[in-house]
């Protein structure tokens, strides 16, 4: 079982990663990334960080105001809300961290390590000083990724609904079909 994060983090990153081209390769090797030209994942590596974690540290602390997103390289992470997990990625290439970029608001949820885990963690913060001629092309494919990782968070949200109202509509019409038959009594049902 997880532990929460003891604040013993050992986490390890690199510095910026601009020209470096054994990064380039991992990440054209990522079915997010392949989509991207050699020059535009230049544009990530200039304001991208490779991070290290162990299992059980925290990424991303519910509450921090930060303007770092994440792709999953290796590992395993788990996503949490309170004490509801959220999300388990384990794919690489999965984005997280993306909503504190896109509103400003702090973080809604901690983000742990579940197992040894490397992240290529962006810096969106002053985008246009850092990245001056390139910072265009980076929006552009940042938001693109963004645009793609809501689309289909919003597909399966929608998937989910439509499984519940339909679960729903079953419960409802067996509860009308128990009352119609007297098999009801009581107007408290527990599901």
């Amino acid at each position: 079982m997880l532990k929460k994060p003891t604040g013993e983090e050992i986490m390890q990153e690199t510095g910026y990663l601009k020209e470096n081209k054994k990064v380039l390769e991992l990440l054209k090797r990522i079915k997010k990334f392949q989509a991207f030209s050699d020059d535009d994942i230049e544009a990530f590596l200039e304001v991208g960080k490779l991070k290290s974690y162990e299992a059980g540290e925290t990424i991303i602390s519910k509450g921090d105001k930060d303007q770092w997103v994440y792709f999953l390289i290796s590992g395993q992470v788990k996503i949490v809300k309170g004490e509801k997990t959220f999300a388990v990625l384990e794919g690489g290439g999965d984005l997280f961290g993306e909503m504190g970029v896109i509103d400003g608001a702090p973080r809604s949820a901690s983000v742990w390590a579940l197992a040894r885990t490397m992240v290529l963690g962006l810096d969106c913060s002053n985008l246009d000083q850092r990245l001056k001629d390139n910072a265009r092309v980076f929006q552009y494919a940042v938001f693109r990724l963004f645009a793609e990782t809501l689309a289909e968070r919003l597909r399966q949200t929608d998937e989910e609904l439509l499984k519940l109202q339909t679960e729903l509509k079953k419960k409802d019409k067996l509860i009308a079909q128990l009352k119609k038959s007297g098999g009801l009594e009581d107007e408290t049902i527990w599901v």
